[in-house]
């Protein structure tokens, strides 16, 4: 048997203590991120939601998805991240196809997780943030329920053994773009999602002083995956940024004295146009990675020569 979540409860037990992911104004610890996903496994188990069930998470690189992730593979079901920036009809679509029980979503865009989950026939929807309902939706006949992450947290029953999953079981499905057809879900296992982030790790040299800069989003594939599963299979500790702009980049690697940095070409380019790369101290970085399409070489020299 194996479950993904082993790489949370491995760097637990090794370094509690120690950040796994910083943000602007905040920290958690490996033993905190460890704690709060198993009281959401246990929430999850309490909403009835089994093993291989998926639940779909639609939030920015915040420390909820984190605390969201791993609480659903712990409970052995399936997670199925969302763009933030979907709108009301492609919601309810990925929701529907994915068959998910349970949508997790962020205040920022809850009219339309609320419109699309209620279009999919979802009743619970987990809500991270404030919410502000207006009175027209409260109550509304055939609305999901709203349920607040802290309260459902604070409220999670006892805490249930971590789900005994086979490798070959999928743990995510993430969803293709659509930019040739309807989206598509691929489902990865467990040991794919693992081996996707050891060998990485192990090529580029992630190891338990890294801090590791998130700012491609966690809920696609290589923020997922190269990012998030990486850095805490080997113990690293991220810099959460919510959503890029260079500015928000290069402040984080500042602040946090991040050593690793992985973007797509627009990001590099983009930091090499902000002005303010010049004055500011990247000296702590030792690798940048970049994926998603092919890196001009111009772009790659330049930032090269500029950044060290």
């Amino acid at each position: 048997m194996f479950n993904l979540a082993v790489i949370l409860r491995e760097s637990a037990a090794t370094s509690p203590h120690k950040p796994v992911a910083t943000w602007d104004g905040g920290a958690m610890t490996y033993a905190e991120l460890d704690d709060l996903s198993d009281r959401f496994a246990g929430a999850l188990s309490d909403r009835g939601v089994a093993v291989g069930e998926r639940v779909a998470v639609q939030l920015p690189n915040i420390a909820a998805f984190l605390v969201a992730y791993f609480g659903i593979l712990k409970a052995g079901a399936v997670m199925v991240p969302l763009n933030v920036l979907l709108k009301t009809e492609e919601i309810a679509f990925h929701l529907g196809h994915s068959s998910s029980r349970l949508l997790v979503t962020w205040a920022g865009v809850l009219e339309h997780a609320l419109a699309g989950a209620a279009q999919a026939g979802v009743d619970d929807v987990v809500v991270v943030g404030e919410v502000v309902v207006a009175p027209s939706e409260a109550g509304a006949a055939g609305a999901p329920s709203l349920l607040p992450f802290a309260s459902l947290l604070q409220a999670a029953p006892a805490v249930p053994p971590m789900a005994d999953t086979g490798p070959d079981d999928t743990a995510v499905v993430v969803y293709t773009s659509g930019t040739t057809g309807v989206p598509k879900g691929a489902e990865l296992t467990h040991y794919q999602l693992y081996m996707n982030a050891d060998i990485p790790g192990r090529l580029f040299g992630v190891h338990a002083d890294d801090v590791v800069v998130a700012a491609l989003p966690l809920f696609h594939v290589f923020g997922l995956s190269s990012i998030l599963n990486c850095a805490l299979r080997f113990g690293a500790s991220l810099s959460l940024v919510p959503r890029f702009s260079a500015e928000a980049v290069l402040t984080a690697v500042e602040r946090d004295r991040a050593t690793v940095f992985e973007g797509v070409p627009t990001m590099f380019a983009a930091l090499l146009a902000h002005p303010g790369l010049e004055q500011a101290d990247v000296s702590s970085l030792r690798i940048a990675i970049s994926g998603g399409a092919a890196i001009p070489a111009a772009v790659f020299d330049a930032f090269e020569q500029r950044s060290g």
